[in-house]
């Protein structure tokens, strides 16, 4: 299996890594036009709508439901002997892709290698100042009954993130 998570306007200029999925990750009132490039089956492009919005309660943070209809779109795809290459975008390439992106790979590898999962996400990133999106990792935690695990590695780098970006 391949990830690799970009910005939106980079998402049509990698048909160069044969990718075969692609996942996009917009805002509510995002112009969907021009999402899918060519090379991707319709069947093979999930459009999720969700803000990238990191403050729990907020009437924009993502809802459990949006995060399980992607979950359980890559579910099947994500399989431990999958070969399929992942395009997953949002607008940034900083936040709900790399949150997404990770969760791939942890459904990939399954429970225990959380670690593993994250480091490979960040592999995939054409962005280094990434930010994962806290609040899909915590839904995507429940609802993959990783007991938290997801979500303190995520935890753990955001703080690493902040403190650095604080004290440079």
């Amino acid at each position: 299996m391949k990830v690799f998570v970009s910005p939106k306007e980079w998402s049509h200029s990698i048909d160069r890594f044969e990718s075969d999925h692609m996942v996009s990750l917009q805002d509510p009132d995002a112009d969907l036009n021009d999402l899918r490039p060519e090379w991707i089956k319709m069947e093979n492009h999930l459009v999720a709508l969700f803000y990238d919005c990191d403050i729990p309660g907020h009437e924009h943070a993502p809802k459990e439901a949006c995060v399980h209809e992607v979950i359980d779109w890559l579910k099947p795809r994500c399989k431990s002997d999958s070969k399929h290459q992942f395009v997953i975008h949002c607008d940034a390439g900083l936040g709900r892709s790399p949150a997404i992106g990770y969760i791939a790979w942890a459904l990939h590898y399954g429970p225990g290698l959380e670690e593993k999962a994250f480091r490979k996400m960040q592999d995939s990133c054409f962005e280094t100042q990434i930010i994962p999106n806290t609040i899909i990792v915590m839904h995507a935690d429940d609802y993959l009954k990783r007991n938290g695990k997801l979500s303190k590695v995520v935890t753990q780098w955001n703080h690493k993130v902040t403190w650095r970006r604080t004290f440079r």
